[in-house]
């Protein structure tokens, strides 16, 4: 049972620092869109391409999360 938890804490952890690296994404393209910068750009399509693999990356370890988490819980 330790070892969950504990795992389950690594994840919350990782979960929090990819979600500020998400927020960082996507106020760099908040500011790329401000700014004029074309949607079919290099920069942009390089800052979209990060946001999506973040946000993909941020939504596979949440739904990991959550299963560890409520399979954690049921056991108690």
């Amino acid at each position: 049972m330790e070892y969950r938890n504990q795992l389950l804490l690594a994840s919350a952890a990782r979960l929090y620092s990819l979600g500020i690296d998400l927020e960082g994404a996507r106020e760099t393209l908040r500011r790329y869109v401000e700014s004029g910068v074309s949607w079919s750009s290099p920069l942009m399509l390089e800052a979209y391409s990060n946001f999506q693999s973040l946000r993909q990356q941020f939504n596979n370890l949440e739904r990991d999360h959550l299963s560890l988490r409520d399979s954690r819980d049921s056991n108690y």
